[in-house]
């Protein structure tokens, strides 16, 4: 596998870093690179040599057929054919452009995986919000103690120019910039006979530190959440009517994530004593609380390194997986999702490779995350078991969402490479997407005592 080290990268970490888990800001100058020779969230802005990946593209234009927030988004690329397509007889030429995971999910599947290779698009821009606020967080971010959260960032990525592991992995959904959604998703747990389990959530989400109508000031001395996490659950019926509320702060070295939950029978909220590292939660018990979107938590158990970019191919503008007519028979075979309905685009993406520390424990001895340069999306991660097996690999799909606007993570698929299993969440095909910044919610509202009122509901 042949991994180029972005030049950005290498002039800045060979000059800088002498010491596993240091932080630095970058240079004014390297942050006067924001919004030239990189876009305004650190990716590369020119296309590759080849031309099969384009210069990014900031003028795209909304379809006149989207009605607003909370409606399903148009697929502007609906017309377009795939280039050609991946499968286990033609796997051997393609797998220096796709991860150990993606490659396994061919040979443990030979003959219903493929991936259909359509033309990449870098259409569509983030919020000025956004860009602003990512160029003030190269110069004044750094990394909290141990690498366990960060310190001086607000609305944007915490480091667009990363100089390390640590610095890339809190990058994670940084662009998305939305201040406060609310929706209703599907999770579906499919096994390997085809047997499908499901659960239907309704969630609210206000993030202090995406908060437009605050300050930078306000975040760094009050608030300091980066998200809080409301949500209730609508199904099965076993689990209907509970409900339960996340705070996940930024510098998890200081404050660590806390969780409250109400349960029907016995009418209380209770405190949840740990909801971090791998706690297996989530319908189906599949997956575990650190690798939601990709990876999510505290990274303390970790040894992270910035491998470099690498172009391959991953789930991209992913509008067809959420079309309203498509069922769940039809989207959620044995197996894995049906292929007719899923699309991938080559793109570079930062490699970031997590190894176990030998005091720590997690299911998870290794982990290797592949970042979306454009979104800091985890749109592929391979997690190896401590026998070193290939165990799990995910897939998170993306769109670009008019509303947020940006891209933003849709459909997220875990794959159980040894059982034969997946857990799919975030599905709105047959719910609506998320509606955005619809109501004027607070941080006071995300609070045990709303908690214990929508429980009595």
């Amino acid at each position: 596998m042949i991994i180029r080290k972005s030049l950005l990268a290498v002039g800045v970490v060979g000059a800088i870093f002498a010491a596993a888990g240091a932080s630095a800001k970058v240079s004014s100058e390297e942050a006067e690179k924001l919004g030239k020779e990189l876009t305004p969230v650190g990716a590369e802005r020119a296309g590759n040599a080849e031309g099969t990946i384009p210069a990014w593209n900031p003028d795209f234009k909304t379809p006149a057929s989207y009605k607003g927030t909370g409606n399903h988004y148009p697929d502007p690329y609906a017309d377009e054919k795939p280039l050609f397509t991946i499968t286990a007889e033609n796997l051997d030429q393609y797998r220096g452009q796709l991860s150990p995971g993606q490659q396994k999910m061919f040979e443990t599947y030979p003959t219903t995986f493929k991936m259909h290779i359509y033309p990449t698009h870098r259409d569509g821009s983030y919020s000025d919000f956004v860009h602003k606020n990512t160029k003030i967080n190269a110069t004044e971010a750094t990394l909290a103690k141990g690498g366990n959260g960060v310190i001086g960032a607000w609305g944007g990525v915490p480091f667009p120019i990363p100089n390390s592991g640590d610095e890339a992995v809190w990058n994670l959904a940084a662009a998305m910039g939305v201040r406060y959604e609310t929706g209703t998703d599907h999770q579906v747990h499919v096994l390997r006979d085809g047997t499908r389990s499901e659960a239907m959530n309704l969630s609210e989400r206000f993030s202090p530190y995406f908060n437009y109508k605050g300050t930078r000031e306000k975040f760094q001395q009050e608030d300091h959440m980066k998200l809080l996490l409301m949500y209730q659950n609508l199904k099965p019926s076993r689990t209907k009517g509970g409900a339960a509320l996340v705070h996940l702060p930024l510098d998890t070295s200081v404050r660590p994530r806390s969780a409250w939950a109400y349960t029907p029978g016995v009418r209380r909220v209770r405190r949840a004593p740990t909801i971090g590292y791998d706690n297996f939660e989530a319908h189906g018990k599949m997956t575990t609380v650190d690798s939601g979107s990709g990876f999510n938590g505290a990274t303390d158990r970790y040894n992270w390194k910035l491998v470099g970019k690498k172009e391959i191919y991953i789930p991209y503008n992913s509008y067809r997986m959420n079309n309203p007519d498509l069922t769940f028979d039809e989207l959620l075979p044995a197996g894995h999702i049906n292929p007719e309905h899923a699309r991938y685009e080559l793109h570079r993406v930062w490699v970031v490779e997590a190894n176990l520390k030998e005091d720590k424990r997690n299911v998870f001895k290794k982990r290797v995350i592949y970042m979306d340069e454009d979104s800091w999306l985890a749109s592929v991660v391979d997690m190896y078991d401590n026998r070193d097996n290939l165990w799990q690999v995910t897939m998170y799909n993306s769109i670009y969402a008019y509303d947020t606007p940006g891209i933003r993570g849709t459909v997220i698929t875990f794959h159980d490479l040894l059982g034969g299993q997946y857990f799919v969440q975030q599905l709105t095909n047959q719910t609506g997407p998320v509606k955005i910044n619809t109501e004027d919610r607070e941080m006071a509202y995300f609070s045990p005592s709303t908690l214990r009122k929508l429980g009595v509901r």
